[in-house]
């Protein structure tokens, strides 16, 4: 079986409406990601660092009883876990405010073997940050000599702006390191002051990477590949929250690519047909994750697509 490594932060996220708390439950791209993952039955493990305290508890019970492994998952003893603050405007379209993890140890994360038939997916802070930079590399050059599927997604949010001229060297290594690019139009536009997909795009392939999946909200998908640009249109919604969207759209990206036996081999010569069904899958996660509060595919859609096999449909 094909494992998943999702590299990246835990946190716990409070939604805000109105000027009120409205939810709250683990979070965090990665976990998001793995989390509808496991849901589907996959070998998915988290790779990264969180408290163990109260909260860091309360994440750890939460991957476990979705069938994600915490393997790797480094823990720092009387530590302050990650908070997400999600303020949703009227549109239900999500503002944040971070809050980082406290600890006085070291930071610390184990990294895993990957090999040729394994996927990974990285981004947000984990691929930028100084203290383990070196062996997240080490990390992502071996994978990417094994052979595996690489997928990263920036996950660069307004907040991070300041951090950019420090960190823009390690994203553009990052897009060399990786066989699939997958970002939002803020992503972009908050890393490169890109405003099409098509520079977005020239500046991905620039740096050693030629597929390029761009997303834009209610403005559809955009695919590069070394071959073809496809746009993908996006059913309109009226969305309870889009917090978890991005993360799910990688979800199923992820479930897609497996369940159509695709490779990192494959990618250059993908026929256009199975991209179409990948693509697919991925806009129907991220559509099911917009209909409530949770980050993560529902228990009906997991049925829908497992039970009923709606994803050989598509």
């Amino acid at each position: 079986m094909r494992k998943i490594y999702c590299i990246g932060e835990t946190v716990y996220d409070i939604l805000f409406q109105n000027g009120k708390a409205v939810e709250s439950r683990p979070g965090g791209p990665v976990l998001n990601t793995a989390v509808s993952l496991g849901k589907l039955g996959e070998k998915v493990y988290v790779v990264g660092d969180q408290a163990d305290d109260v909260i860091g508890n309360i994440i750890a019970d939460f991957l476990a009883a979705n069938n994600v492994s915490t393997k790797y998952l480094t823990l720092y003893n009387g530590a302050k876990s990650r908070m997400l603050l999600a303020f949703l405007n009227d549109h239900n379209e999500p503002s944040y405010s971070f809050y980082k993890i406290r600890t006085d140890d070291e930071i610390k994360i184990t990294f895993p073997e990957v090999r040729h038939e394994d996927i990974v997916l990285f981004g947000s802070f984990t691929s930028i940050k100084k203290e383990v930079r070196e062996d997240f590399v080490a990390c992502m050059k071996k994978a990417r000599e094994n052979g595996a599927l690489i997928i990263y997604d920036p996950n660069f949010r307004p907040a991070h702006i300041k951090l950019r001229d420090k960190v823009i060297d390690y994203i553009y290594e990052n897009i060399s390191l990786s066989t699939i690019v997958k970002g939002s139009n803020e992503d972009f536009q908050n890393i490169f002051e890109s405003s099409t997909a098509y520079a977005a795009k020239d500046i991905v392939n620039n740096y050693g990477c030629i597929n390029l999946i761009y997303t834009a909200n209610k403005y559809g998908v955009n695919l590069f590949t070394g071959d073809f640009h496809k746009v993908f249109d996006v059913p309109r919604i009226d969305p309870v929250s889009t917090v978890g969207a991005g993360d799910n759209f990688s979800a199923g990206l992820i479930y897609a690519l497996i369940k159509e036996n695709v490779y990192a081999a494959d990618l250059d010569n993908l026929d256009h047909d199975v991209w179409r069904k990948i693509i697919r899958v991925a806009i129907d996660f991220a559509i099911d994750v917009c209909m409530s509060y949770d980050n993560y595919i529902s228990d009906d859609f997991v049925i829908d697509y497992v039970m009923n096999g709606r994803i050989k449909e598509c």
